[in-house]
């Protein structure tokens, strides 16, 4: 309840400054692409780009999966099986990967601090089936961290002077749980001794 209450702080200086860089980086990947497809098209609209992909570029022809509405997918996965066809394909990626960073975290973030410039997000116990700890509003645990755009958002969450951030996660809880229901002497004790599961078998 203190961790909703105190809040996060952002350095939302620093967040827009990512977020000018980001806009200018997707700018350059829009024009690149619409130069790869031959014209200008929509790049939200998953009709247009499939009409560019399959039709106009010929790509992956015969391949690849159909919406509930027979149009042909243009969901990521799908579009990672033929990255290697044409160079618009990875662009595309590319293209979705800063549009999801924009919209759902460097754009959005900043207004939802309080007036010190702190995130009170919800963290939950019981909103996860394995029981562990989940945030919502924003979800601060599905901010990605694999890849590089990704990782710089992380260092827009800061720690106030004299604080530190902490990152905790239970480890193999519910292995830890089920040694103690079962008063398994030899996995508590390599449980409680800092080991893991790997170590106990």
């Amino acid at each position: 309840d203190r961790m909703e209450s105190r809040g996060i702080l952002l350095d939302t200086a620093y967040l827009a400054l990512l977020s000018e860089r980001y806009h200018r980086e997707r700018e350059q990947l829009e024009e690149r692409i619409y130069a790869e497809a031959g014209a200008p098209f929509n790049l939200n609209s998953p009709k247009q780009l499939g009409d560019v992909l399959f039709d106009t570029l010929k790509i992956g022809t015969g391949k690849g999966k159909r919406t509930a509405t027979g149009q042909r997918s243009t969901r990521e996965d799908e579009l990672r099986k033929l990255a290697g066809e044409h160079r618009i394909v990875a662009d595309i990626l590319e293209y979705r990967e800063l549009q999801k960073l924009l919209s759902t975290y460097i754009d959005n973030l900043p207004h939802m601090t309080d007036a010190e410039g702190r995130l009170h997000a919800r963290f939950m116990q019981t909103g996860t089936v394995t029981g562990r700890m989940s945030s919502q509003a924003p979800n601060l645990q599905n901010i990605p961290i694999k890849t590089t755009r990704g990782a710089a958002i992380r260092r827009g969450i800061m720690a106030p002077k004299g604080h530190v951030l902490v990152a905790a996660d239970y480890s193999q809880i519910e292995l830890r749980v089920a040694a103690f229901l079962a008063q398994d002497e030899k996995l508590i004790e390599v449980f409680t001794s800092g080991g893991d599961v790997h170590t106990a078998v």
